[in-house]
């Protein structure tokens, strides 16, 4: 049945057409353009703070400081003057002409509230990424995503119902800015939707559905996705999100969480699916499916009428809201909120929500909620009550959105959860541009590592979910925490020709042996680390070859361990062409077949006596007597040391008590960096000590026998 489930939901996202490849790497923070309003502090204090945990350049810093209230306009269409007001905390811009804004009748439509929109907002913006530039580009080319900051209004309210085609969100017609004559555009819109009352008057979203198959091929990019619709080449020239919320403390708090974003790929996905009530076209079962094809946790839900609670972290939420049967015959009594009074999770950084509610956007800087009458007075939830709660972003309707126009959480959660970051992944779930879909949050957010290369030097720790191509380019670094966990998924792997350094026991949890093997810089010789071979259990055996240039293979040890430190090759930087020294490791068991990994290979040399540090500078050997890897095993571990000086030496074992185990060593040894595997198949758990011991040093370290 589940087989049958993710072949039905695959054919039904292969009718979507998919828009062509962009094959664009992770934005920067050079790709934001952040937009404020200069007349308000709230929005100077969240622009200076998103500016600075970002490190937004001060050239995409845009301040509007044409956002004043009050303001007499001549229509276009009509050449009538109306005054134009900024009500509801400065979210809606109207014309108070018309009745006030949540009246239900009289007042007749008008394009004042449009033309302010594009004099004040639209044009300014339009005008200064047209005339600025960066390293030799205008900036409209350069700049990916709009990012509006509190007191930028919110959505235009043309017609007096703000239910009704017309009145639509701000965000989304920022989308289509670079469109040719788009003032003649927004009338020809503004004219068919009065036209349509109240059936939707789309325009198709490019972007919607792009890489079916989560490639991570279509990151955003302007200047490639388009629609033609009545005539016009309707370009989708930015991507426009928000962070507003309903004061500094739960914007800012949204702001740390995003740059803090969880990237460990063990969130819960909670799909909360009513039985009771249905909607037409809802996804919660879509999504449920797809997050079986892709393998993410979630839960999911289609006997209990709510859940509120989970034992485990969770990283986004999707439901049918203030419809949930329970939530229709027990409102809440003390507040209308289910968010915050019904829903007793914990939220990972990144946490993302998206609920079948028509006014979850209604206000994000106030509580100003959109009564149903029909629904025994409960009121919409809100996106900005979810960020309160310690989400990070989602996706809102200022107004209603008709359930074909609802965010496809089945297109949205899964990209998120692959490496795309909030805002790619929200509007891969928005169906129409120009409507009332509203986006919040960080575009530069992200939960897993998905395909790219590293634009400056990053530091993991903890665990990471790799679930693309990870490449580290010339002259950056990438440096992994002691005992962090790596999990590769879907096409995970970490490659390129800079430097991967590892601290001491990192684990590699792979899906292919043939993305299995990685060399590490961490010390002066090449340091070899593997995950567990995938699908041969624990009895694996491991033999590590090394080539050196055009020369054969050579078997250089045979080990049960997941690392093997070559002390017989050192790095050099000096290389010229094509790295000289390779590596591969074969893994077995006692069946005759053998498993051949990836090669690595890098720039060395062989010189046993003494060590040339990649800084040029000579250091001779030292002895030391390394703690062994990995700690604790079972049964095979490894042990490294150094001789300083050609003498007797003697690698003891013993067991707590002071008892002789074993002698593995007990020869002379030239100068040198020497390894030795230790099998304790035959010892006892516990704890045990080994002892090195030459004409000029003894040292003694502690390892544990865990069985």
């Amino acid at each position: 049945m589940r087989t049958t489930f993710i072949i039905v939901f695959l054919f039904i996202c292969l009718i979507n057409i998919q828009a062509q490849q962009t094959n664009a790497n992770i934005p920067g923070p050079e790709n934001v353009l952040v937009v404020y309003n200069t007349l308000d502090q709230n929005s100077i204090f969240i622009k200076d703070y998103y500016k600075n945990a970002r490190n937004i350049p001060t050239i995409n810093i845009l301040g509007l400081s044409t956002l004043a209230d009050n303001i007499w306009l001549t229509d276009s269409v009509s050449h009538v003057s109306h005054l134009i007001k900024i009500v509801q905390n400065s979210e809606i811009i109207k014309d108070i002409d018309q009745t006030t804004y949540d009246s239900l009748t009289s007042g007749g439509a008008s394009f004042h509230a449009y033309q302010y929109f594009y004099e004040r907002i639209a044009s300014p913006i339009k005008t200064y990424l047209e005339n600025t530039y960066s390293n030799g580009q205008q900036l409209k080319d350069v700049i990916r995503y709009i990012l509006l900051c509190p007191k930028v209004p919110l959505k235009i309210q043309a017609r007096y119902w703000d239910s009704v085609p017309g009145n639509v969100a701000v965000d989304g017609v920022l989308c289509i800015l670079n469109t040719a004559g788009l003032f003649d555009y927004l009338k020809l819109i503004y004219n068919s939707n009065l036209m349509e009352n109240s059936s939707i008057n789309s325009i198709d979203n490019p972007y919607f559905d792009v890489d079916l198959f989560l490639q991570m091929t279509c990151r955003f990019v302007p200047g490639v996705y388009s629609v033609d619709n009545r005539g016009f080449n309707v370009k989708l020239s930015y991507l426009v999100s928000r962070l507003d919320g309903l004061n500094a403390t739960a914007i800012t708090g949204m702001i740390d969480r995003s740059v803090a974003a969880d990237k460990s790929g063990t969130g819960i996905w909670i799909i909360d699916d009513d039985p009771d009530y249905s909607f037409p076209l809802d996804d919660l079962t879509g999504t449920k499916i797809a997050f079986e094809y892709w393998g993410f946790p979630f839960v999911h839900d289609t006997l209990q009428r709510w859940i509120t609670s989970n034992s485990s972290s969770v990283i986004g939420y999707s439901s049918k809201g203030v419809h949930a049967a329970d939530i229709l015959s027990n409102p809440p009594t003390a507040s209308p909120s289910y968010i915050q009074d019904s829903l007793n999770f914990t939220y990972l950084n990144g946490a993302v929500f998206n609920s079948w509610e028509s006014f979850n956007g209604n206000s994000i800087s106030t509580l100003t909620r959109r009564y149903i009458p029909l629904t025994l007075g409960v009121e919409h939830g809100l996106t900005t009550e979810f960020i309160l709660t310690g989400g990070t972003g989602g996706v809102c309707h200022t107004n209603e959105p008709f359930t074909y126009a609802v965010n496809k959480s089945s297109y949205f959660f899964p990209a998120y959860a692959m490496g795309y970051n909030l805002v790619d992944a929200a509007y891969r779930g928005i169906k129409y541009l120009v409507w009332q879909n509203v986006v919040i949050g960080d575009p530069l957010t992200t939960i897993a590592w998905g395909k790219q290369s590293l634009i400056s030097n990053l530091n993991w720790s903890g665990t990471n979910l790799v679930t693309g191509e990870v490449e580290i380019p010339t002259g950056k670094t990438l440096t992994i925490a002691d005992s962090s966990t790596i999990n590769l998924r879907h096409q995970g792997f970490i490659t390129g020709n800079g430097e991967l350094i590892l601290g001491q026991n990192v684990i590699f949890n792979i899906y292919s042996w043939q993305k299995g093997l990685f060399l590490s810089y961490d010390g002066d010789s090449p340091r070899l680390v593997w995950g567990a071979h995938p699908t041969l259990g624990p009895a694996v055996y491991y033999k590590v070859y090394r080539k050196v240039g055009t020369g054969l293979w050579e078997l250089l040890t045979t080990t049960t361990a997941l690392q093997y430190t070559d002390t017989q090759i050192l790095f050099s930087e000096f290389g010229e062409g094509d790295p000289n020294i390779f590596y591969k490791v074969l893994a077995y068991t006692q069946l005759p077949t053998t498993y051949e990994s990836n090669t690595v290979s890098c720039f060395g040399y062989k010189n046993p006596k003494k060590i040339v540090v990649r800084q040029n500078q000579n250091l001779e050997i030292e002895y030391t007597l390394k703690q062994n890897y990995p700690n604790p095993f079972n049964p095979l571990t490894q042990i490294n040391y150094s001789i300083k000086n050609a003498g007797l030496v003697q690698l003891k074992i013993y067991d707590i008590l002071g008892k002789e185990i074993a002698t593995l060593v007990n020869e002379n040894k030239d100068a040198g960096n020497y390894s030795i595997d230790l099998n304790a198949a035959t010892l006892p758990s516990g704890v045990y000590i080994y002892q090195l011991i030459t004409p000029g040093f003894t040292q003694v370290r502690k390892m544990i026998l865990v069985k």
